[in-house]
């Protein structure tokens, strides 16, 4: 299936690593010009480099997602350089597996400025020129926590309930601009973020990291974690025309594990 997305401008935030530096490969292998806006600007220049070597048009942007000052010039790089701005994955996000119980003011607000603050900065600093343009793409990445709560990760799962919800109520308001707004939510992917989640589950229940591992892969009907190209693939479709009557959706990739 052809996906029409050589010459579009997209911009992919936490795109240095993980999921996000997946999506940016996919867009750079489709022939679309690529803006990384990443914390970790050293990685995401690399991705960036890399890319670039084999034809690819790709920038990186140091960008901490919680700040406006840096949502703006991040939107505002990405029209200087390319001048138009057609797609939008808002990819940054980080974890933490901690029982409500122990959670602390600064966790809570961390995770929801991280996760949730940065959808609704990138979207509003890029939502005029796509608006003026009467066309786009918006893709969210949030998760199986946003649609289901688990024990130990209560304030991501609001942050990620809170990203499904922004996704349902900007796709209406959005859409007689003819811009799509959609949502995915991966399951298990050995990440480093689900590294992290081995190491304090381990360190919880006492069983070694593979037995945490193992029985987190119990709970998935395929038997099998996602890997990032399973995320990538999803958001390009919904990056690109072919996907053009879907908004408002929040597209579950978990092996089976939650079926809506």
């Amino acid at each position: 299936m052809e996906l029409g997305l050589k010459g579009k401008v997209a911009i992919v935030t936490g795109g240095a690593r993980g999921i996000g530096g997946s999506i940016v490969e996919g867009f750079a292998g489709e022939g679309a010009s690529v803006v990384i806006g990443d914390i970790l600007f050293d990685a995401a220049r690399e991705l960036a480099e890399k890319l670039a070597k084999s034809g690819a048009k790709v920038i990186a942007v140091k960008t901490d997602v919680t700040r406006k000052s840096d949502a703006d010039n991040l939107i505002a790089t990405a029209m200087k350089e390319f001048g138009k701005i057609d797609i939008l994955v808002n990819a940054a996000g980080v974890t933490q597996d901690i029982m409500l119980v122990d959670i602390e003011e600064s966790d809570w607000d961390r995770i929801l400025e991280i996760n949730a603050k940065s959808v609704y900065l990138t979207t509003k600093a890029v939502m005029p020129h796509m608006m003026a343009a009467r066309y786009g793409k918006i893709v969210n990445i949030s998760s199986r926590s946003g649609k289901e709560g688990m024990p130990g990760l209560s304030h991501y799962a609001a942050s990620k309930f809170a990203v499904s919800g922004f996704t349902q109520a900007s796709a209406k308001e959005l859409a007689p601009y003819d811009i799509n707004v959609n949502a995915v939510c991966p399951g298990i992917l050995r990440t480093d973020m689900w590294e992290k989640i081995l190491d304090t589950r381990s360190a919880r229940t006492g069983l070694p990291r593979e037995e945490v591992w193992a029985r987190a892969m119990e709970t998935i009907p395929l038997k099998r974690p996602q890997v990032p190209e399973d995320i990538a693939s999803v958001v390009l479709f919904l990056s690109s025309d072919v996907a053009r009557n879907i908004t408002g959706e929040a597209v579950s990739i978990n092996g089976g594990a939650r079926v809506d």
